[in-house]
């Protein structure tokens, strides 16, 4: 089995078990092909095809998407996130040295306590790493029907970008929160309200009431703010924040929280909470630079799998990518004349759809610049994972490990850490 075959296998088992440990069923799936046209004639130089297309379930009854990233931008991001992440994750415009801000709430010696983040390049903290991961889930998203909001949480909720198709605007406002640095505590109700305010139409977003809306959280922490004051977990703001995610969900919105370290992994609660009530999917990340290995195997349409064949020669696409919107490109080889090309999608409940098209293949002179774009920019964010000393395959097993472990820790009956300061 090629490395390939193993990875999507393992990225179909991972989110898999995730939505059914939360009780989420998708409903049939959807395939769709885009590109190349049924009964197209491709002469170029490579003997291999650009597929794309979208996937969805018929509970996304359109293929309009709307994504707010709701980023922890606390003192304690400021802790380092595990693996030197090099100039993939940097602010063009960063020193690497920002005011932290009044410290928050932190785990030192095993237990909670007050004390202020030690100061690191920004390169390699735990913000960097949410910007990174931010940014490489922004790449692969389709800006024709998908459109994304930011939202920064920290002392207080800021929206630094409306909902847009332009997505250089939200790099650029990805750059900004890297170069305000980490600071104060943790007000993840506030994030979470502020995405439902942009999402329903009541900020500066324009609603699109036949979209699908979803928000992205990644947090290094647990909810410290209003009534902790920045420097304790309250029950209250625990409360708050699961309070915001029923909220959301009578909205129509799913939050996928993304618990990033230590520190959130101790008291789960808040985030496995928000995940839960809003029909999202929880995922810890042990160490918190991972999160650009498991980011993108989110899925906002409910389809987690796409297999792409050439039935001709019975070839399975070299390269893929499925991205959250169910937009998907894979680099299919194919041989001289006729080539019937099949496209399988599968939901998370094991319904399976498949869509096919036959081209006609003739080798030329000319070289595909789709193609050639599409697979430079795999290679980049091949190499992003790679920087990380770990495969897919071993993260997504250690998230899954650590999932069973937060479960038990969210549960009131079995925690016994809110409100302590110690």
């Amino acid at each position: 089995m090629s490395h390939f075959q193993l990875q999507a296998l393992s990225r179909c088992f991972f989110i898999t078990s995730l939505l059914l440990g939360q009780g989420l069923w998708a409903k049939e799936p959807q395939v769709e092909i885009l590109s190349p046209a049924d009964g197209a004639r491709i002469v170029q130089e490579q003997d291999t095809v650009l597929v794309s297309g979208k996937v969805s379930t018929q509970g996304a009854r359109t293929p309009n998407v709307d994504i707010v990233f709701v980023l922890d931008v606390s003192g304690s991001t400021a802790h380092y996130a595990g693996v030197d992440l090099g100039e993939s994750v940097s602010s063009p415009g960063a020193s690497g040295r920002a005011g932290w801000g009044r410290p928050q709430a932190g785990i030192f010696g095993g237990g909670f306590g007050i004390g202020a983040p030690p100061v690191r390049d920004l390169r390699n903290t735990i913000l960097a790493a949410e910007v990174g991961a931010a940014r490489r889930l922004l790449s692969q998203l389709n800006p024709q029907s998908t459109r994304v909001a930011l939202i920064s949480f920290g002392e207080e909720a800021k929206l630094l970008q409306p909902l847009t198709r332009d997505f250089e605007l939200v790099r650029r406002a990805l750059d900004e929160i890297i170069a305000a640095g980490p600071y104060g505590g943790t007000h993840m109700a506030g994030g979470i309200r502020l995405g439902i305010k942009e999402l329903a139409g009541l900020g500066l977003s324009e609603r699109r009431a036949n979209a699908s809306k979803v928000q992205i959280l990644l947090t290094d922490g647990f909810p410290t703010l209003p009534i902790g004051g920045g420097r304790r977990a309250a029950p209250e703001d625990t409360a708050l924040a699961i309070n915001a995610a029923r909220i959301a969900a009578k909205a129509g919105i799913k939050i996928h929280v993304f618990a990033l370290g230590t520190e959130a992994l101790s008291y789960p609660r808040a985030a496995v909470g928000a995940a839960k009530e809003s029909g999202g999917i929880y995922t810890p990340v042990v160490r918190p630079a991972d999160v650009l290995a498991v980011l993108d195997s989110i899925s906002v349409v409910g389809v987690d799998f796409v297999q792409v064949v050439n039935q001709t020669t019975g070839q399975r696409a070299s390269h893929l990518r499925l991205a959250a919107d169910g937009f998907y490109s894979s680099a299919l080889p194919v041989v001289e004349g006729l080539n019937r090309v099949e496209v399988l999608t599968r939901a998370s409940d094991g319904a399976v759809a498949r869509a096919s098209i036959t081209v006609y293949y003739q080798r030329g002179d000319q070289r595909s610049l789709e193609l050639e774009i599409f697979l430079e920019k795999e290679r980049n964010l091949k190499l992003e994972v790679e920087r990380l000393g770990r495969s897919q395959e071993e993260i997504q097993r250690e998230v899954e490990r650590a999932r069973k472990d937060s479960m038990k820790r969210a549960d009131p009956a079995t925690s016994t850490h809110e409100g302590e300061v110690r």
